[in-house]
């Protein structure tokens, strides 16, 4: 997804709450005054997953994954840290068995050879390991995710575009870079790390990549990914040397954004979105079965908003929150890949801020949207481990937390 630090820097408006506080609110997403608010049948509102099928079971191995946002402005501990327990939890409640944390340096443009921590938007070490091991606590697999920013985000400017005037200092940079994050992967037992993430003009440098690769598995033991944009997979010159392809999911579903007539929206309809799947998973489908390859989503989402389906990379705000459409966005993607033999997991693009029916951003946090979602990740795990999370949130209740279940209830 290109220019991911603008709606970073959006997030980053934040308000920071105190502990006490009964949500975690973003000035930024506060629905403009005079706006009306979203108005949703019933039925969609009370039951977001009729209609669709039994997810299809999956091992222990698939990711079931959520982004958490490390979104929050404030630098005092005792309001950062709450919430993102309260993030945690509510991710853990929700199904997931992976949590994806995005971490980020920058340079100041496309022709820059250095990369550096960016002075606001990069995640202090310490915050990001505490949440690591705050995860791992909570038996949630850690996906750690470098990305690269370009400062001077002008026309046709981007991560992918890259042209530095000396490749060899950049690749220097960008070594630094992303060791620096595997080593803290490695030391705090992140499951998946992505040595990058859609570098379209270096992708092509398959020598560079393999170097890179063997240090990084010299100091991280788990599986390691490349987060390819979602229309660039193919030229990747280095996925053998990988242990998952990685893709993000912001292709195109409709070709015109749902209009707003008075007080409700209208969208492309469910039996559209399927078919605005088609030419990417026919795609997507086609070549990892000649290459031989499985895949998971890096990010995939949609934002509450009327462009969610004609443009779901689109993290700017414009009119009133559609948190139907984002719904039935859900609905479709759930319906396409449930029940995929090469999907191996995914990550849905991202829980963070206050959510609810009035916002408009990507979280599905307190939207329907977030019932599909559950729907997919409890109903597609194996008698076992539902039986392991129905005691763990019960021990937890309890004050009494738990790991594993007695034989017996296998």
């Amino acid at each position: 997804m290109s220019n991911r630090s603008a709606q970073a820097a959006a997030y980053a408006l934040c308000c920071a709450l105190s502990a006490g506080s009964a949500g975690t609110g973003c000035a930024n997403e506060a629905p403009a005054q005079g706006k009306p608010k979203p108005v949703l049948p019933p039925y969609d509102l009370l039951r977001p997953t009729d209609g669709l099928p039994a997810p299809q079971p999956r091992d222990a191995d698939f990711r079931r994954g959520i982004s958490l946002g490390l979104f929050v402005s404030s630098q005092e501990d005792e309001i950062r840290k709450p919430l993102y327990k309260q993030f945690l939890d509510e991710i853990k409640d929700h199904g997931a068995s992976d949590i994806e944390l995005v971490v980020r340096w920058s340079q100041t443009d496309v022709s820059a050879i250095e990369i550096s921590p960016h002075s606001t938007e990069s995640v202090d070490d310490d915050l990001l390991t505490w949440v690591m091991d705050e995860a791992s606590e909570r038996d949630l697999r850690v996906f750690l995710m470098p990305i690269l920013d370009v400062e001077d985000r002008s026309m046709g400017r981007w991560r992918g575009t890259l042209a530095p005037a000396d490749w060899d200092r950049w690749w220097w940079s960008y070594q630094r870079f992303i060791m620096h994050y595997a080593r803290l992967a490695g030391g705090h037992k992140a499951s998946l790390f992505s040595v990058g993430s859609e570098l379209l003009s270096t992708e092509q440098q398959s020598d560079r990549w393999r170097a890179l690769i063997a240090d990084v598995r010299k100091v991280y033991s788990g599986q390691l990914t490349y987060s390819a944009n979602w229309d660039h997979f193919e030229p990747v010159s280095f996925w053998d040397a990988l242990d998952v392809v990685g893709i993000t999911g912001y292709h195109e579903l409709a070709a015109q954004a749902a209009v707003e007539p008075a007080r409700a929206t209208v969208g492309p309809s469910d039996e559209a979105l399927l078919k605005g799947f088609a030419p990417f998973t026919h795609r997507l489908r086609s070549w990892a079965m000649a290459e031989g390859h499985r895949y998971l989503f890096t990010e995939v989402g949609y934002p509450a908003q009327a462009h969610a389906a004609m443009r779901p990379w689109d993290y700017r705000i414009s009119g009133p929150a559609d948190p139907l459409l984002q719904l039935r966005c859900y609905r479709a993607l759930f319906k396409t890949f449930h029940d995929d033999p090469r999907l191996t997991g995914l990550y849905m693009w991202n829980w963070f801020g206050e959510g609810g029916l009035e916002d408009a951003t990507y979280t599905p946090r307190g939207k329907p949207a977030a019932k599909v979602l559950e729907h997919w990740y409890r109903g597609s795990m194996s008698p076992a481990d539902r039986a392991l999370r129905a005691a763990q949130l019960q021990s937890k209740k309890a004050g009494r937390p738990i790991t594993a279940l007695p034989k017996s209830a296998d």
